[in-house]
């Protein structure tokens, strides 16, 4: 998934009263635990420790139908809400350094939803996070994303307090993230923040890069970079004449939206029509990892930032609860000559344990 030069995504205290209303419930999120949290206690970031400020802990209760599930490592909070039809979304919660072009955050949730980028300044709703004024972005798409058979629909809102931006992010089907709507802002409107409380923070984000590269072997000519908000890890690859290539890995909670909608919107970024059902087939292969098997694509075509002509191979990983997303895009050539040592680096990954592992 590519969200570079993207400033971006994603908790919080609920302490409502009122008939029918379960009581407040306090969750813990710790590095290494990934069981059901206990009660009464208070939610902290789940991060790299330093010596710099402290952040807030969180507090926090959940609608009726809405599960705390591990989060992953970009995420303080991850929750799996279901419906009486069996229908499912995703909430996510991210704290990131204030700052960023709020255009390129929106328009990469876009190209999430497979819409074109928007080029004026953005609309946003005012809601409440707390007691603090937030701005909601509500972006569903046209395309049948989910299966091949629903529109997909993203609620993300997002709360600059300081020097950091929280971002709240419900992700699913269309109608389904609609109908949670009210449920999701009143959860929002219930956040509140503790402060002055011992509590681990992120690392910078030089040292949050060593760290995560440590899961793989890395080829010596890729050169690592910071990775924007929503990537583990970034590399570029300088070939001749100027021809560059990037390898970029991400990593979401669950299924991360499906094979379908990931494929169609790595063919968007090549200016490539969704494909369906027969046509993946012809451009998918299995790729055997140490713990499973991942799902390699590749195609060409024209890169949609760049005009230029260019290459994608992209791999889906499922791996404890998550999925990874590997992508290599870029010169043609550079991404032909890189392919055997791109499908080596995402062979030679060391997963965290389930409930450790964006």
């Amino acid at each position: 998934m590519s969200f570079r030069n993207a400033a971006i995504l994603t908790l919080a205290a609920f302490a409502m009263a009122g008939c029918g209303r379960d009581d407040v419930k306090v969750y813990h999120v710790a590095k290494d635990d990934s069981a059901a949290p206990p009660q009464n206690q208070i939610a902290a970031p789940e991060q790299t420790s330093t010596t710099q400020p402290e952040q807030p802990q969180l507090q926090f209760t959940l609608p009726n139908g809405w599960q705390e599930i591990a989060p992953s490592q970009m995420r303080v909070a991850s929750f799996s809400v279901t419906g009486s039809n069996g229908e499912t979304a995703d909430v996510g919660v991210i704290p990131l350094p204030t700052g960023g072009d709020e255009l390129a955050l929106v328009n990469m949730w876009r190209e999430q939803m497979q819409l074109p980028a928007l080029t004026n300044e953005t609309a946003a709703e005012t809601i409440s996070v707390g007691d603090d004024s937030a701005k909601l972005f509500d972006i569903a798409s046209d395309a049948l994303l989910i299966d091949g058979r629903f529109r997909a629909r993203i609620l993300v809102a997002e709360l600059p307090r300081g020097a950091t931006s929280w971002f709240f992010k419900m992700t699913g089907e269309d109608s389904f993230v609609a109908a949670q709507k009210e449920n999701f802002l009143q959860f929002l409107k219930s956040v509140s923040f503790v402060e002055n409380a011992p509590a681990q923070i992120a690392a910078a984000p030089e040292t949050q890069n060593q760290n995560i590269n440590s899961i793989w072997t890395i080829p010596s000519d890729w050169q690592s970079s910071p990775p924007s908000e929503f990537l583990l890890a970034e590399f570029s690859i300088a070939g001749t004449d100027g021809a560059t290539a990037e390898v970029n890995v991400a990593e979401l909670a669950g299924e991360g939206g499906g094979l379908a909608a990931n494929i169609n919107r790595w063919r968007g970024q090549l200016g490539l029509p969704a494909a369906d059902e027969a046509e993946f087939s012809k451009t998918i292969s299995t790729l055997k990892i140490p713990n499973g098997q991942a799902t390699l694509s590749d195609f060409t075509g024209t890169d949609s930032k760049t005009g230029k002509p260019a290459r994608l191979v992209g791999a889906i990983v499922p791996q404890n609860g998550q999925t990874w997303f590997y992508k290599l895009m870029g010169d043609g050539q550079i991404v032909a000559q890189q392919k055997d040592a791109f499908i080596k680096f995402i062979q030679s990954a060391k997963y965290p344990d389930a409930g450790n592992a964006p």
